[in-house]
């Protein structure tokens, strides 16, 4: 039997920006306190069982709403999307950790990029799905996911070239995941503002959120490695962490509500 690709058009639902702040709050003083108050040793640990046990953790709570959302077709399909993308983080930190730490390889690159590569296009589909099944892409929104990746793709070249001196491997193998990020950046932000008006409801305006705030981070993060200054220590950890867990309380609001 067909599944019926129906999905809520709106859940009534309300979210606790307490919570929200509570996430924010936590994770800034889970990076202080692994920072300044742990040891060298004991800080990159934690650091490390964490930046792969977070997207472990959206992976599976993306699953779980897939099965919750078993009879409405599109947003079963956008949550298993979901939750590949996450899986894909997940196994990409676990393969750079052994190539770092057990096998004493330099991880860039390596397969562990494969898989931090893929985690944009699954994620692109999970926001793609969702707007094409609750709203239509108007021009105005076409210029929007053209000149935004546009922006941010033209400022790493310039900046790109300005380190490097020459279009090497290492600037085109940049260009490849900035260009990703920049689009999902786009579309998410896009998601967002249409979220924002209440057709799909605020659970999907957070997740959305959340995916926005992950990105933002990694764009970031390109831009410090581009002039060798990312370290476990860096700032750029908390739009990771605090994402995560804004997209796991998202899902936890839609799985109440179903």
């Amino acid at each position: 039997m067909t599944e019926p690709d129906i999905v809520p058009s709106k859940l009534n639902t309300n979210i606790n920006y307490k919570i929200i702040l509570g996430i924010i709050c936590a994770v800034i003083v889970f990076h202080i306190y692994v920072n300044y108050f742990s040891t060298a040793d004991d800080s990159e640990t934690i650091i490390s069982i964490f930046s792969f046990l977070n997207p472990l953790a959206v992976s599976i709570a993306s699953f779980i709403v897939a099965i919750k959302y078993i009879d409405a077709g599109v947003y079963r399909k956008a949550s298993i999307s979901l939750g590949f993308a996450y899986l894909m983080i997940f196994l990409g930190e676990i393969t750079y950790l052994i190539y770092d730490l057990f096998l004493d390889i330099d991880p860039y690159p390596s397969i562990a990029d494969v898989f931090f590569f893929l985690q944009y296009p699954l994620t692109l589909v999970y926001v793609i799905l969702n707007i094409r099944f609750f709203s239509s892409f108007s021009n105005k929104y076409k210029a929007w996911v053209i000149i935004l990746p546009s922006i941010i793709l033209i400022s790493y070249s310039i900046n790109a070239l300005n380190e490097y001196g020459e279009a090497g491997f290492d600037f085109y193998y940049g260009l490849i995941f900035v260009s990703s990020a920049g689009v999902l950046l786009a579309f998410s932000i896009l998601g967002a503002t249409i979220f924002r008006d209440g057709l799909l409801g605020k659970a999907w305006m957070i997740l959305v959120i959340g995916i926005l705030t992950i990105t933002i981070g990694d764009i970031w993060y390109y831009y410090l490695e581009l002039i060798g200054e990312y370290d476990l220590s860096d700032p750029v950890n908390l739009f990771w962490y605090s994402g995560a867990w804004i997209i796991i309380y998202a899902l936890y609001k839609h799985k109440k509500i179903i």
